[in-house]
Parts: C-alpha cells; structure tokens; sequence
C-alpha cells in the first residue's frame, strides 16, 4: 500500500493494546500499520518515570519522518495519551495527511491524583491502579501494561496534555475523534471538546466500548470508521 499509519499506544502500555485494531486495519485496507513503543515503557514502572512527555514526542516524530520517507500518504493515530502525541504530531509536523484520536484524556476520572501529581511524584513514585480484574482480562487478551502509574510520568503526561489543548485549534488536517461512552479511564466530554475545537474535526461516540477500546467489541467498527476516514479524504 502506498499508505501508512502510525498507530500510537496510551500510557503505562504498549502497542500491544492497539495492535488488535491495527491488524484489522492491515486485513481490510492493506495498509501499512506502525506501533512504536515509547520511551519508559514495555519493561518497568521506574524507567517511565525517567521519561518525559518530549521523549515520547521525539520517538512520535522519528517514526513519522521515517515513513514519510518511504510513503505517499501518512497517517497518526493514537489511543489514550497516544492519542495527545497524535494531536501534537498533527498540529506540529508536516506531511501528514490526518490524525485520528481514540478517547484522548483531556478529561480524566483521576481528580485526586490530578490535582496531588506534584507534589505526589516527590513522594510516592506510583499510585496504584483501579480495576485490577479489567486489567488481568486485558493482559489475557495480550495486553503488556505497567500494574501502577508512575507519579513524575503523569505529570509529565499532563502537561501533554496542556500543550494539547492550546494547539488544537490550529491543526490544519482532518481528525477523525473517537469517544468511549463507557469510559472508566476518561471522561466522555473529551470527544466533545476536541470536535469543538478541530476546525476539520468528526466525531463517533462509541457506546459500548471502555477506555481500551482498539481491544473491545467495537474494534471492527473503529478500524471500519478509520479505513473510511482515509478513504474520503482528498488526498
């Protein structure tokens, strides 16, 4: 295929959790599918918290330049913080022809670990994580994922997300935006949000997915929605 599409994992996981949708991507459409594991994940708890929000924006930006080196049309998408790298991405490099954005967290359930994060991460490197049973299903599904929140990389993580909300009303290409309605992880009003901001900005709610959603019942639809994005924009 002569298009391609950086598929970006969400925080304290790996491309495991999106490798299910892209494999569908890849089966219907052809196209090629890239899953990069950022910096601090995919071994450690403590290694995450030795990164930062631009370490995972340069590894985002190296694998871009790389397939706009070798295709025609390239793509970001993103899942969760993945989805703030593939809003950043969008709104800063060029050459990209869209972004798509599944349950962006401009919005968290996380209140207290918000609002405590720095001062936290002086003193308590993780917190640890609700819904271990949803966890231990994903992880028998295949998922890899840190089993605690590094404090420091939250932060970090949050002030993505800063950025996020001040560039997006500038991104030039088309956004596809995703928004779990059973989201545990994200508040829905997310997706609301973005598609008022997005000047060329769609919106699909998806009502029976969770916050992991490229792993749910409703992948089939995700990827269908995303080949039919890519398909009707003018290239």
């Amino acid at each position: 295929s002569d298009k391609a599409l950086l598929f970006i994992h969400g925080f304290t996981a790996s491309p495991s959790e999106v490798y299910p949708t892209a494999k569908v991507l890849h089966d219907k459409a052809g196209y090629t599918v890239s899953g990069v594991l950022l910096p601090g994940h995919g071994s450690n708890p403590k290694y995450l918290n030795r990164t930062g929000w631009q370490d995972w924006v340069e590894s985002v930006e190296e694998e871009i330049k790389i397939l706009l080196d070798n295709y025609n049309d390239v793509f970001v998408a993103g899942l969760s913080m993945g989805a703030l790298l593939a809003l950043h991405a969008a709104c800063k490099m060029g050459g990209l022809k869209g972004a798509v954005s599944i349950n962006a967290p401009i919005y968290n359930n996380f209140p207290m670990l918000t609002a405590s994060a720095p001062v936290m991460k002086y003193i308590k490197p993780y917190f640890p994580k609700s819904g271990k049973a949803k966890h231990k299903e994903l992880e028998m599904q295949g998922r890899f994922a840190y089993e605690v929140i590094p404090v420091r990389a939250f932060r970090s993580m949050l002030q993505l997300r800063d950025h996020v909300v001040q560039e997006v009303e500038n991104m030039e290409i088309p956004l596809l935006i995703m928004q779990s309605l059973k989201d545990e992880s994200v508040n829905p009003r997310s997706g609301q949000f973005l598609v008022s901001k997005v000047p060329r900005a769609t919106l699909v709610e998806l009502p029976d997915s969770e916050h992991v959603a490229t792993m749910g019942k409703e992948k089939e639809i995700i990827a269908d929605k995303i080949i039919d994005f890519i398909k009707n924009i003018r290239l």
